[in-house]
């Protein structure tokens, strides 16, 4: 999607208002395929030298295989932003995007937006199958603690046993 910024050129430092619809994609995330529903987008751009602000909120829902039950998920992603847009940018350096012409490739930004702003973990709603067995588990308050009855009551340390074998390689090596 590109967005024609033609008008702030003639008119520096004036707000133009945009809306906008950008549609993303696929994307492998974590080893998940993560689908987008088209991302609405609205708000305002100016123009100042050559440097282009871009100003406004982005909406969409994000979908992929819920956490527990492997059914498809939606959670829904909504982002207030404020981006800026140089000629001669070098977004991995800059932390702006780049443009040519008067016109703003919105395709990258928008990506980064919302994969920076979507959850890390999807979950269905309150009725997933296998999410109630867990909630279930959880609730029993387990408490993991030593076989003999230590003072490690109510913790887990799964680590615990890597001091041994520490402490066992460092007399080998004497």
């Amino acid at each position: 999607m590109i967005l024609d910024v033609t008008k702030a050129f003639v008119r520096p430092m004036e707000d133009f208002p945009f809306e906008t619809t950008v549609e993303l994609a696929p994307q492998d995330v974590n080893g998940d395929t993560v689908r987008f529903a088209p991302v609405e987008m609205q708000g305002t751009y100016s123009v100042l030298e050559d440097v282009v602000t871009l100003k406004g909120e982005l909406e969409t829902t994000a979908y992929a295989p819920c956490a527990l039950c492997l059914e498809e998920a939606g959670a829904p992603v909504k982002v207030s932003f404020q981006e800026t847009f140089r000629k001669d940018a070098d977004e991995e350096e800059d932390g702006c995007f780049r443009y040519e012409g008067k016109q703003l490739p919105l395709d990258h930004m928008t990506l980064t937006l919302v994969l920076l702003n979507m959850p890390m973990r999807f979950q269905c709603d309150h009725q997933c199958t296998s999410g109630a067995g867990l909630t279930a588990w959880n609730e029993q308050e387990t408490v993991w603690a030593e076989e003999e009855g230590g003072e490690a009551q109510g913790t887990y340390r799964p680590f615990e046993g890597l001091a041994d074998l520490l402490d066992g390689s460092s007399d080998n090596q004497q």
